[in-house]
């Protein structure tokens, strides 16, 4: 537990899981959200992150049936035939840089699970209106003078919104019947029988297409530089892939994959997706015997409880099975949380880890990858840790196993 003046503001950083424990059970009580001016300038005002209390509880309640892992399965043909389209063209690419190639993934991903029909879309265009979005929303200095990182973002942001009101307009006057989280925005009503103003409905859908978008290409970007990099953990999780050919594409047979999905916790373990969250002390509230003033910063550290050698061992070293439900030492709740937690963990969660299971394993299948050499793999950290390089990685079409031995996965190994 320490303190700091982090850009004007009395900041307090509690590491480790009891202290995580201690900031989720106080939301809207000792605790509230706390964005930083660029987010609040960017984000729209009505959209689920920036409201608190009731309002916060009621958007999450209406948005909730589309994230729930029962009934996801009608999803699986959506990501699996997204992926083999893009999959396609990476195969025809040689030497391929990750980053760029899962960003038009997602992106895609995300705004068909989103809008539904984006056949009126011009992804490309969308897409990059977006990055300069989102390089504004952590940019160090938020004003909006031309050919700055915030500048760009607020000319971005304009072109975004009113590309998707132009969206949400069309489906007004022709709603359809969907299953798209456009479609259920648009049937809301309240009390009083009033649908969601447009306005609100063009906030949410930017801040759904942010938050399901870049951590998760964080995430499987990530994944891939740690695989290239452990080929003991990509001969295992390949192995689990050849025994699983056969089976149904549903939600139950990518539950288990359970070795993959291992791989996958250990990667956000090592490089947590988002580092950390900050909230703001309603009252005088004290910690761990620490009076903290109310008014202060409050930071909950993903990546601090995540690195806990105490809970973790080796927390440097690349090990899946500490996720070993069957063999590894238990943990305390709250010491691995790449989704946050308490009242504002992560709508998306389960979704996010359907969609990096589909991707990854179709990679996995379908391809053999090494690292090109010679490429700056250190981090950059802002506004998502990110290898400089992009990640390169060499591509061939695998040849498949004729038959994978099925107790490579039999017992969750």
């Amino acid at each position: 537990m320490f303190w700091a003046n982090v850009i004007g503001m009395k900041t307090v950083t509690l590491l480790g899981a009891e202290a995580n424990r201690w900031i989720f059970a106080g939301e809207n009580d000792y605790l509230v959200n706390r964005w930083s001016y660029g987010i609040r300038k960017l984000l729209g005002k009505r959209c689920l992150s920036l409201l608190d209390g009731e309002e916060h509880r009621e958007r999450r309640r209406i948005l909730a049936p589309h994230f729930r892992r029962i009934g996801m399965d009608p999803l699986v043909p959506l990501l699996v035939e997204t992926t083999q389209e893009h999959l396609r063209s990476w195969a025809n690419a040689g030497d391929i840089v990750v980053l760029p190639r899962m960003k038009a993934l997602a992106f895609e991903i995300a705004a068909r699970y989103i809008f539904g029909d984006i056949r009126s879309l011009d992804l490309k265009t969308l897409s990059a209106d977006f990055d300069d979005f989102v390089a504004g929303l952590f940019a160090p200095i938020p004003l909006p003078l031309p050919g700055t990182t915030f500048g760009r973002a607020t000319a971005a942001r304009k072109r975004l919104f009113r590309e998707i009101a132009r969206v949400v307009a069309e489906r007004t006057r022709q709603p359809d019947d969907g299953a798209d989280v456009l479609s259920t925005l648009l049937e809301v009503r309240d009390e009083q029988g009033r649908p969601l103003p447009e306005d609100t409905i063009v906030d949410e859908l930017v801040l759904l297409l942010f938050a399901g978008h870049d951590t998760t290409v964080t995430a499987m970007t990530n994944v891939m530089l740690h695989l290239a990099r452990h080929p003991e953990a990509l001969t295992r999780a390949q192995a689990e892939q050849d025994a699983l050919r056969d089976a149904p594409m549903t939600v139950a047979s990518y539950r288990r994959m359970r070795y993959l999905e291992r791989v996958l916790n250990e990667s956000m373990r090592v490089v947590p997706p988002i580092a950390g969250a900050f909230r703001v002390t309603t009252r005088d509230v004290a910690y761990a015997g620490y009076r903290i003033p109310k008014g202060w910063t409050v930071l909950v550290s993903m990546a601090g409880a995540a690195h806990d050698a105490e809970v973790w061992g080796e927390v440097e070293s690349f090990d899946p099975d500490r996720f070993d439900e069957d063999s590894a030492p238990p943990r305390p709740p709250f010491s691995f949380i790449p989704f946050g937690g308490g009242p504002r963990a992560c709508l998306g969660q389960h979704f996010a880890m359907l969609e990096m299971l589909v991707v990854i394993s179709r990679i996995l299948r379908d391809y053999s990858f090494s690292l090109v050499p010679n490429q700056d793999l250190s981090y950059v950290y802002l506004p998502f840790p990110r290898p400089r390089s992009g990640v390169r990685l060499h591509l061939e079409p695998r040849r498949v196993p004729s038959r994978a031995p099925e107790p490579a996965i039999a017992g969750g190994q």
